[in-house]
């Protein structure tokens, strides 16, 4: 008889995963072995933990319900002078870490309670620490447009590295190019919304659709949803005054007759997707509907998207809905692509 003992287990998910696809679950080489000696852990929450918001959302309990790991005790406060206080409590010895995306309107409190954090977790001790940043903050500071401004994406990505970050996990950058701000040493795994977005318009069956880039800069995006769905596209010129400033002027493509769906990766203050409903609208385009990644909805984006000619805003929850949602916003999951990655960090 043949015992083989394996330096690493099986794959071993809770029940709630068992509808999480193309992950492999096939056994290690047994060399013939008639029985198997498993050594260390025997699932992820004996591997991993998750350290979690001050303030969770509806997709990190997503997370941790299709990853099947039970959040650290952790505490986070502000003192009076308004500095952030961190203490992880729970035992993460040894163990990856994932810090759950902070949340709040302050872009600033947050990326501060992630640095904090990842220190925290290495001083204590973790293998690894992933940060998960579903929208990853100053992506639309990835280069100098005049003389005097930093790069902010770049600068970003340096202190997530210096705090203690080993890999971050994002969804739909602004530019891809921003992987290259990370050292070689720092793992970036970028998922894309785009399959479960496709899902969702296919769902709907809405006929004669044309894609619509709200500008030039989105028409890659653009092109591989518009292959995804086979169907025909569109962009829209806009000219920009300034910051959160935008006007569209004119359209490039046939949208007359057709129904809509204006793709870009964020909706900030709504301004330009506005704009461009009422051009499309205004060329005699029919229904139309906004996906986007990233739903930030400041100011006031709501009013906007109220009153533009738009049947549909679909976003991801990578965003907390805002308080003041308007029924045309329609969140989609990204909870089981995050949770895949986190599987595929920690089952190696």
């Amino acid at each position: 008889m043949k015992i083989t003992a394996l330096g690493k287990s099986f794959y071993h998910y809770p029940k709630s995963n068992a509808y999480i696809s193309n992950i492999s679950m096939s056994a290690p080489n047994s060399k013939g072995a008639d029985i198997f000696c498993f050594k260390g852990a025997s699932s992820l929450s004996d591997k991993a933990s998750i350290v979690p918001s001050s303030n969770p959302t509806d997709l990190e309990y997503q997370i941790e319900k299709n990853t099947g790991i039970t959040p650290v005790k952790t505490v986070v406060k502000k003192f009076k002078n308004g500095e952030t206080y961190v203490n992880i409590s729970g035992n993460i010895r040894g163990k990856d870490v994932y810090i759950m995306p902070s949340s709040g309107d302050n872009v600033n409190d947050r990326l501060m309670e992630t640095y904090l954090k990842a220190d925290a977790a290495k001083r204590a001790g973790a293998n690894k620490v992933i940060a998960v940043m579903p929208s990853f903050d100053y992506a639309r500071q990835e280069k100098r447009t005049e003389k005097g401004e930093p790069i902010t994406a770049r600068l970003n990505m340096d202190l997530l590295k210096t705090s203690g970050v080993d890999g971050v996990i994002t969804t739909d950058l602004h530019t891809p190019a921003i992987e290259g701000f990370a050292p070689n040493s720092m793992q970036v795994i970028h998922l894309e919304s785009m399959g479960v977005m496709k899902d969702y318009i296919q769902g709907k069956q809405i006929p004669d659709l044309v894609i619509v880039s709200p500008d030039m800069g989105g028409m890659k995006r653009v092109d591989k949803l518009a292959k995804e769905l086979d169907c025909d596209k569109a962009v829209v010129y806009k000219h920009r005054q300034a910051h959160n400033e935008a006007t569209a002027q004119c359209i490039i493509g046939n949208v007359a007759g057709k129904n809509c769906i204006l793709y870009d990766d964020i909706i900030d203050t709504a301004g330009t997707i506005a704009a461009a409903a009422k051009l499309l609208k205004k060329k005699g385009a029919k229904d139309i509907y906004v996906c986007a990644s990233h739903g930030l909805f400041n100011g006031d984006a709501m009013k906007k998207l109220q009153d533009a000619p738009i049947k549909e805003v679909i976003v991801t929850n990578s965003v907390e809905k805002k308080p003041n949602s308007i029924d045309k916003i329609k969140q989609v999951d990204i909870s089981v692509e995050i949770a895949k990655a986190m599987m595929s960090i920690s089952n190696k």
